[in-house]
């Protein structure tokens, strides 16, 4: 299972009801706040019920979002989840 990490997410929000990730915000382990813009991303919200390759059990209702980001210079690749019952994200890094 993969460490899951509370973040900060701006959302844009669309005519047609659907929200894109723009922004995330979270303190690293060393206590530093770190903001990226996400850079392309595929809406896995509603595709599936079960459990993510990292661990994170998801309902049909849950926000999922699978993101690349620029970290210096490399690519990582995050889950971006959120439980409609809670209002707050969380992330899973992938690669």
């Amino acid at each position: 299972m993969n460490k899951r990490f509370p973040v900060d997410v701006i959302l844009q929000h669309n005519v047609d009801s659907t929200i894109i990730p723009y922004r995330i915000r979270f303190t690293s382990e060393e206590g530093e706040k770190q903001e990226y813009t996400i850079k392309g991303y595929t809406d896995l919200t509603g595709t599936q019920e079960g459990t993510m390759p990292d661990g994170v059990f998801i309902g049909f209702k849950d926000y999922v979002f699978r993101c690349k980001l620029h970290v210096g210079n490399k690519e990582r690749i995050i889950n971006l989840y959120c439980k409609p019952d809670r209002s707050s994200w969380f992330m899973t890094v992938v690669r």
